[in-house]
């Protein structure tokens, strides 16, 4: 391959574009929690080479075609992609938070804040130019912007246990719960005005479950470290990740719905797209995250739905992968 055409793949190169790592990520997480090495193992190995290519390419296109991703930074409806950096950052930095990978957990840490930060920066930007116009666009990608800030907090609590940096943990977790909140209430509004059609109706909006998952999951551990958190923050704690839960649990049927709608009834073709990874991700991120609050929580009845749930994890990323390898073959 040349240099120019190497260059004008990564000017092509899609926001959204790290949306399979931080599915691979999660489902690697959730496989290692059941004891499944190996194959946890393998996804992480591919989750982590396909990490360090892409950030390449996102180096390269951001040097290169400055103009372009300027472009992508001031619409809404691809700035929301790009968070998928801050949580594919964050999902491997959970994994390599203990032992020799600790280094490089703390630089994954580095890229997921200030990668965080600068597009939290462009959506405020975007809300200031147009406010009324910019919600008539709200959709499922939206969300990325909790997952992305929950990534963070995530690790942040993996690689410390102090007092200090859980307190800081905690504050983000909360500002990211006020974040899915007010994109819920956007996202709501948005489909009551303009329901989409079937065509319209991606993948994406299970990133509404997702969030809720990953949201879940931080809050759980968190609470593994209860008595190192302000005691007055302890009880709305525990009481909100559980909502936040059974937020996620109520989800699932009306999304699965959606895609039956769209699929069987409207016989929109199943065919890949890179939002497909938006739904593996928060099937992944859901079993992650019962078993972290089975744990912390001690609710001994949801440890019976760990292995169903990673099941469907791994199933879901199989079937996707197997779509992708179909596309890129045919």
């Amino acid at each position: 391959m040349t240099w120019p055409t190497l260059l004008d793949r990564c000017r092509r190169l899609p926001p959204a574009c790290f949306a399979p790592v931080m599915a691979t990520g999660i489902v690697s997480r959730a496989l290692a929690q059941t004891g499944a090495r190996g194959a946890s193992a393998l996804l992480f190995g591919i989750a982590a080479a396909a990490y360090l290519t892409l950030l390449t390419a996102t180096v390269l296109k951001a040097v290169h075609h400055r103009s372009v991703l300027r472009a992508e930074l001031r619409d809404p409806a691809r700035l929301f992609g790009h968070f998928t950096l801050v949580a594919a950052s964050g999902v491997l930095a959970t994994r390599l938070a203990q032992g020799f990978g600790r280094v490089a957990a703390y630089a994954l840490l580095t890229v997921a804040a200030a990668v965080w930060a600068v597009l939290a920066v462009a959506a405020v930007g975007l809300g200031r130019s147009g406010g009324r116009t910019l919600l008539r666009q709200a959709d499922g990608t939206w969300f990325l912007a909790t997952v992305g800030l929950q990534a963070v907090a995530l690790t942040l609590t993996s690689l410390h246990t102090g007092r200090t940096v859980l307190t800081v943990a905690l504050v983000l977790w909360a500002t990211a719960v006020l974040i899915y909140t007010a994109t819920l209430t956007s996202v709501v509004l948005r489909l009551l005005r303009d329901p989409p059609g079937a065509a319209q109706l991606a993948p994406t909006y299970w990133v509404t479950m997702g969030a809720a998952a990953i949201s879940t999951l931080a809050g759980a551990q968190l609470i593994a470290h209860e008595r190192s958190l302000p005691r007055p923050s302890q009880g709305p704690l525990d009481g909100t990740v559980l909502i936040l839960w059974a937020w996620a649990t109520v989800l699932i049927p009306p999304l699965l719905a959606a895609g039956v709608w769209r699929h069987l009834h409207h016989r929109v073709p199943l065919t890949y797209e890179l939002a497909l990874w938006c739904i593996v991700f928060p099937v992944g991120m859901y079993a992650t995250a019962t078993a972290q609050l089975a744990t912390a929580g001690s609710i001994s009845a949801l440890t019976v739905t760990e292995r169903p749930l990673v099941g469907a994890a791994a199933v879901a990323w199989l079937a996707v992968g197997a779509r992708y390898l179909a596309a890129r073959l045919g």
